[in-house]
């Protein structure tokens, strides 16, 4: 049931990560911390207690209750031949009681893990937030590596292993806090009977992986601030899917303000550069009129080069924006206010409230700053 988590870095290979724990033929329980970053992929070893030996399966999907839930599920291309463990149900804290945790972390020197899977005694002490147990170390406790592995209560796995306090590499006595399995019972059993999360193909996705893979979350229509990236979270997503004839428009703060983009269809926002910085966004279709940003254009006429932005300001001086701009396109509700350099501290300015060539004002490439 022990499971070796790495991420795979291409020519590299295979570096360990984090521990977990196979809680069916195909998933794989750990932490969240633990899953592949960006230009990464994961695989698991099973079957083994010593240090990169066992079976090796790639994984294939990633699922997460949420961004800030420090557990995750890994699903495997193929089942794996060892046995499963038992999750503790949902029902009475397991505060005051010591439980048996494992992993292969380090002993006292970082990034060398351990040659065979150890285990200790801890106690637990009691909560550490809605979703955390905490506990200290009785016989060990746990470090680098150690992540994603389980402490088992009376043969139950009650917790996932997430972070250590006070631990340099020697301190048996460290703090722990492993999130609760019990309060994500329902969501575990769940996403194991239903499978990978399959979107729906009128859904525009983000994904946390530039390579449209990883965590990923669904959208329809309408605006979604960060209360409705539950799942995604806050300046995470590196890809979006858009399906044809919507519009996403991308912002770089919540409730929809500051720099903003706009994707008609699928991207890498890597490559775009706009990874991990998408706090709101709007869903429309590509036929409606466009309501949510005010665009700036380097020429007349609303052409050339533009740079959108919703609510909020921008400094340009010293930029590639600087004294750049010629026409703006503003929409209704909005105000535009420019400035000649630093906003009220200019010597001139001009307040736009529609669409607009500049040179009308007499402020053609005249704006460092605007509102």
């Amino acid at each position: 049931w022990a499971v070796q988590v790495f991420d795979v870095r291409g020519d590299t290979g295979d570096f360990y990560q984090c521990t977990g724990t196979l809680v069916a033929p195909r998933w794989v329980l750990t932490a969240q911390h633990c899953i592949a970053d960006e230009g990464e992929t994961s695989a698991v070893r099973i079957g083994s207690n010593t240090y990169r030996e066992g079976q090796r399966i790639e994984v294939d999907a990633v699922e997460v209750p949420s961004a800030e839930v420090d557990i995750a599920l890994l699903h495997l291309t193929e089942d794996a031949g060892s046995a499963v463990v038992e999750l503790a149900p949902a029902g009475p804290a397991v505060d005051g009681t010591d439980a048996t945790v494992y992993g292969w972390g380090s002993e006292g020197t970082p990034l060398v893990m351990a040659p065979s899977l150890k285990k200790a005694v801890i106690h637990i002490d009691g909560r550490r937030s809605d979703d955390e147990l905490l506990a200290t170390g009785v016989t060990g406790s746990g470090w680098s590596g150690d992540s994603g592995g389980p402490w088992f209560v009376d043969g139950l796995q009650v917790a996932v292993f997430s972070a250590s306090s006070g631990q340099d590499g020697t301190n048996l006595h460290a703090s722990l806090a492993g999130v609760d399995v019990a309060r994500h019972r329902a969501w575990i059993d769940a996403t194991i009977a239903s499978g990978p999360t399959d979107h729906p193909e009128d859904e525009v996705v983000l994904y946390d992986l530039s390579d449209f893979s990883g965590v990923s979350q669904g959208f329809g229509i309408g605006r979604h601030n960060l209360p409705d990236m539950a799942i995604i979270g806050n300046d995470r997503a590196s890809a979006i899917k858009v399906p044809a004839g919507l519009r996403v428009t991308v912002f770089f703060h919540h409730n929809f303000e500051g720099e903003a983009r706009v994707f008609t269809s699928d991207a890498d926002l890597v490559a775009a550069g706009f990874s991990d910085v998408i706090s709101s966004f709007v869903v429309s279709r590509a036929s409606d009129p466009q309501e949510d940003v005010v665009a700036l254009y380097e020429h007349a006429d609303f052409s050339g080069d533009s740079l959108l932005y919703g609510v909020g300001s921008r400094y340009l001086i010293g930029g590639a924006w600087d004294k750049r701009i010629s026409s703006v396109r503003v929409p209704d509700g909005f105000k535009l206010t420019l400035y000649d350099l630093f906003f009220i501290y200019s010597p001139a300015s001009r307040v736009i409230t529609a669409d607009a060539n500049l040179d009308s004002y007499d402020f053609d490439d005249q704006t460092s700053s605007f509102t």
